[in-house]
């Protein structure tokens, strides 16, 4: 994965600061915007990498629904880019990418001035919109909507200030946006408007029949981009700003190409290894929220149980656990407070439990719903009991997953990421219950190093800025390696969890 910077951390305001101790360019950079905040990870041709991030600005509510002022954004980014070059950092040609929160609906007029703040995923107040798009038919086009798409979201917004469809001129989401105000050039990416009802799913052209049925006007949105494509420089001077910050934030990546933005989960996926045409690969994120992802063709018959994204030219299959990571944070603050700052502790302690006297711990408020006798367990029985429940709720999304593409191929390889891979306990847990539900495929965990290594979305951004020059970059940059395997007698008992527990 090359060399990898020392780096210190500091907090400037609420900005997270790797601090350098060389002289770095930055030749690719990943930036994630979510729901909480904005990160950006970069990488020089050397192989060093940094990361910085901040607290989310400008949260706010339309119409008593979620929504963000993008006024802040260029603050944000120019508050992150500066950053890393008062820490050593400098920008020269760099190759850039957005992964942003999907379904974040933009709205401009005529003067490229935004009408409305964003509406995000967390915007559902369009279920009228969708049940009468489904009954006109929509979805043979464009696959299953949703409320927080932003096909049915435009025509609910357009439903609440009717004025607002006079002053309408272009329709984009908020990756696409700041691509336009960077470059100059207003682009569609495939990658969220696929997954926002507003493309055709064989085609992945603009599906104007869809759109003419919610009475939208097709020539409110750009032209579509692939995912990964260049969308264009950045340049420096542009007479058209409407928002502070933008001509600062230019000055600094002048020159620098811009790359077709995803969406959150397309960049997580990639984030966290997946490969175009690697059908037989399943990867388990272990992080804040728990995620399973597969890659499959295109055209491959679903079940219909998991969410469907773009993954370049394939699709990306996603099943997602909402308590992971979460849900031990949880635990930690309830019952091994102490222990806040000595995670590896725990770990050790799961590892010497008493494997009989694991219990299986239900997802919830704090350590989650736990067994009567939960107060005689001992500190380590306890967190073997919450790792082992967390893991057993991600092995049964992948047997979900398993069937959910049976004709993608014979899943041979399962790879273990995210916050809590660290622990070797949950490594053996994850190897036993891959061998119990595939047995003879490998149990691997992620390999990377450094500040950027479970920093997944952000990293998504990155290696998709490097696709244009450098397509497989995401084998080269996602090491991984054999998961620990548990003795024995250790899988034994966790093979006696699992079918106790309905695996």
């Amino acid at each position: 994965m090359g060399t990898t910077a020392l780096f210190t951390t500091c907090f400037t305001g609420d900005c997270h600061v790797a601090r350098t101790t060389t002289k770095e360019t930055a030749a690719w950079c990943g930036f994630d915007l979510s729901t909480t905040g904005l990160a950006l990870g970069v990488r020089s041709r050397s192989g060093t990498e940094a990361y910085v991030h901040m607290k989310i600005r400008g949260a706010t509510r339309w119409h008593g629904q979620p929504a963000f002022k993008l006024e802040l954004v260029p603050k944000m980014i120019l508050s992150l880019l500066r950053s890393l070059e008062q820490n050593g950092w400098q920008f020269h040609k760099t190759a850039l990418s957005f992964a942003v929160r999907q379904h974040d609906m933009v709205l401009l007029d005529q003067r490229g001035q935004l009408l409305m703040p964003a509406l995000s995923w967390q915007c559902n107040a369009a279920t009228d919109q969708v049940e009468q798009l489904r009954a006109a038919g929509v979805e043979r086009k464009v696959g299953r909507i949703e409320p927080r798409f932003i096909l049915p979201k435009l025509t609910w917004a357009l439903s609440e200030e009717p004025a607002m469809r006079r002053k309408l001129a272009q329709v984009m989401t908020t990756g696409d946006w700041i691509a336009e105000r960077l470059t100059g050039k207003d682009r569609l990416s495939s990658s969220d408007a696929i997954s926002n009802g507003l493309l055709d799913q064989q085609t992945k052209k603009l599906a104007e029949s869809a759109l003419r049925k919610g009475k939208l006007n097709p020539k409110w949105f750009p032209r579509v981009v692939q995912s990964g494509r260049n969308v264009g420089r950045v340049s420096a001077r542009r007479s058209d700003d409407v928002e502070a910050g933008w001509a600062e934030v230019r000055s600094i990546l002048a020159g620098s190409q811009v790359i077709a933005s995803l969406g959150d989960n397309h960049a997580t996926g990639v984030g966290c290894g997946l490969a175009e045409k690697d059908y037989g690969t399943i990867v388990i994120s272990a992080g804040t929220s728990g995620t399973i992802n597969r890659v499959c063709p295109p055209k491959v018959e679903l079940a219909g149980e998991a969410a469907c994204f773009e993954f370049y030219k394939d699709r990306m299959l996603l099943l997602m656990l909402a308590d992971c990571c979460s849900w031990y944070d949880g635990f930690i603050g309830t019952d091994a407070a102490r222990y806040s700052d000595q995670l590896q502790k725990l770990n050790v302690l799961a590892s010497k439990a008493d494997l009989s006297n694991i219990r299986r711990v239900l997802p919830g408020e704090g350590t989650g719903f736990c067994p009567p006798n939960w107060k005689s367990l001992t500190m380590g029985e306890k967190v073997a009991s919450v790792q082992a429940s967390i893991m057993l709720e991600l092995l049964l999304l992948t047997k979900t997953m398993l069937a959910e593409a049976p004709d993608a191929g014979t899943v041979k390889r399962f790879v273990l990421t995210g916050g809590l891979s660290q622990s070797r306990f949950f490594q053996q847990v994850f190897s036993a219950g891959v061998e119990y539900l595939v047995p003879g495929a490998t149990a691997e965990i992620s390999a990377r190093k450094g500040p950027l290594r479970f920093q997944t979305a952000a990293y998504g951004g990155l290696l998709n800025a490097m696709r244009a020059k450098e397509s497989g970059a995401s084998d080269r940059l996602c090491p991984t390696r054999s998961a620990a395997d548990p003795s024995a007698r250790s899988e034994a008992f966790f093979i006696y969890f699992f079918r106790a527990c309905g695996l």
